[in-house]
């Protein structure tokens, strides 16, 4: 049974998500359109830069600068990331007639 704390973490969790998508999908066509790199060439850029990132914060991480009490482990966290990727990127089955995209008409 979820707990009212454990609701609040899912509900920030999602907001939290919705943002990083809108924040990604615009950083993703403004270099788009700028560069005029494929697709994928910018797709492997941002997968890169986030890489960056995750360095960038496990390190300062490493250097126990952080108060929040997160350990980077990078064998684990990297597969877990890789794990979040795929299932993010895999389409996912839907069968709820709503959700479905129109193809036609009859």
């Amino acid at each position: 049974m979820l707990q009212q704390d454990d609701v609040v973490n899912l509900s920030d969790r999602q907001a939290v998500q919705v943002d990083l998508d809108r924040a990604l999908m615009v950083a993703f066509c403004r270099a788009l359109d700028a560069s005029r790199l494929p697709p994928m060439t910018v797709m492997s850029a941002m997968a890169a830069s986030f890489g960056s990132v995750y360095r960038q914060v496990a390190d300062t991480h490493q250097d126990q600068q952080c108060p929040c009490g997160w350990h980077p482990t990078p064998a684990t966290d990297v597969v877990s990331l890789q794990s979040a990727f795929r299932v993010a990127a895999t389409p996912q089955p839907t069968d709820q007639l709503l959700m479905m995209r129109v193809v036609g008409r009859a």
